[in-house]
């Protein structure tokens, strides 16, 4: 079996030009790092730049390499004091080389990696305020999707974020259709290869078993679509891999998974096909993060020389810690595991690349619920 698999919607129409779509490529032989952010102190959220390289240690899967701390200082700290309206919120997206930071009642926080410059970025809108989201870098803008659960008449709203002469603005957009708003989280999302196109799954409450739908907005054409009632089945966010030529993101139950890439022209009445999962688990499953037990992101790296490497970052509880103290247990150990995937003789999706494991310990002060995050950039 061809160890490549075409993905479904990829040849059924015409893309889109590219010269739109990704006009913000990285300059070729940049090196990345992974940034890492961390809820790690009293007053706010540290972010560390760490070389890949470093986890790459040739030890074997699982080994780790003992009780150590990151590296300080971390390249930045940023101060969060909380607000006055209640749940303020503080997210992390990267666009290009920039590190992008929102809270709510401030202006955004723009960090250059390259230059180490912090520069004030535009307020959020008013309908961002007090809601939680997500956000997704597409064609060298940040397009942002926000939920008010208390405002019931109007609770979405759709942005996009842009540099244009100089300085950062916002611009309102469609808002999604009826059904979308309906069903009120955001689970999973993904940016289709043609660049411009993202898919959500939506879902009540956020939780596996709930009522799921699954849409997607074209930039270019700034419209919405509907293609069922399925879901993407990763978590968070899925990543195009041209290698394995399919969506990648971490399944509920803890495994790697990969899925091919939806049609952008069809609505489908079943989920997404050909969904594959590596034999290994490599996070907690969903049941563990409502125990409190720990929790995992997965990041994707293009590597230099065009190879395709995974990041899962994790935290878990010390050994030791009883149930009843979960939740006033700052302390938690962090888990870097880097690997590659490929599809096997058979057709199965394998972990590559000397899987390798590096763990640190950390310390959580401020949002229980944050989960630690590494954006490659």
């Amino acid at each position: 079996m061809s160890s490549k698999r075409r993905a479904v919607g990829q040849d059924d129409e015409p893309r889109p030009s590219l010269r739109h779509c990704r006009r913000h490529r990285h300059a070729a032989g940049r090196r990345k790092h992974l940034y890492l952010v961390l809820d790690d102190w009293n007053n706010g959220f540290s972010i560390h730049k760490i070389d890949p390289d470093s986890l790459d240690d040739e030890s074997p899967a699982g080994a780790g390499q003992g009780q150590q701390h990151l590296p300080e200082p971390p390249v930045l700290r940023l101060e969060s004091p909380i607000g006055s309206v209640p749940h303020d919120r503080v997210s992390f997206s990267a666009l290009g080389t920039k590190m992008l930071v929102f809270m709510n009642h401030r202006c955004a926080l723009v960090y250059d990696t390259e230059t180490a410059v912090v520069s004030i970025g535009p307020h959020a809108p008013a309908r961002m305020l007090c809601g939680s989201g997500v956000t997704v870098p597409a064609g060298g803008m940040l397009y942002a999707l926000s939920h008010r659960f208390f405002d019931k008449e109007d609770p979405s709203s759709f942005h996009v974020m842009q540099q244009e002469g100089g300085g950062w603005s916002w611009k309102t957009l469609p808002e999604p259709p009826p059904s979308f708003t309906s069903r009120q989280i955001v689970v999973s999302h993904a940016l289709h290869p043609d660049g411009c196109t993202i898919f959500m799954t939506m879902a009540d409450g956020g939780t596996p078993g709930e009522p799921l739908g699954t849409y997607s907005f074209n930039t270019e054409r700034s419209e919405w679509r509907s293609h069922g009632d399925w879901a993407l089945p990763f978590f968070g966010q899925g990543y195009f891999d041209s290698e394995l030529d399919a969506w990648v993101g971490l399944h509920w139950e803890g495994y790697v998974c990969s899925c091919q890439v939806a049609s952008r022209s069809r609505s489908s009445t079943s989920e997404s096909s050909m969904i594959l999962m590596t034999k290994e688990k490599l996070a907690y499953d969903y049941e563990d993060w409502t125990d409190r037990r720990g929790s995992a992101s997965l990041t994707y790296m293009n590597m230099m020389g065009g190879t395709s490497k995974f990041c899962v970052v994790q935290t878990m509880m010390p050994d030791g810690v009883d149930d009843e103290d979960r939740d006033y247990c700052s302390a938690r150990q962090l888990r870097f595991t880097m690997f590659g995937l490929k599809y096997d003789r058979s057709g199965e999706l394998r972990i590559t690349n000397r899987r390798s494991t590096r763990s640190f310990l950390l310390s959580r002060h401020r949002y229980n619920l944050f989960v630690p995050f590494a954006l490659w950039i």
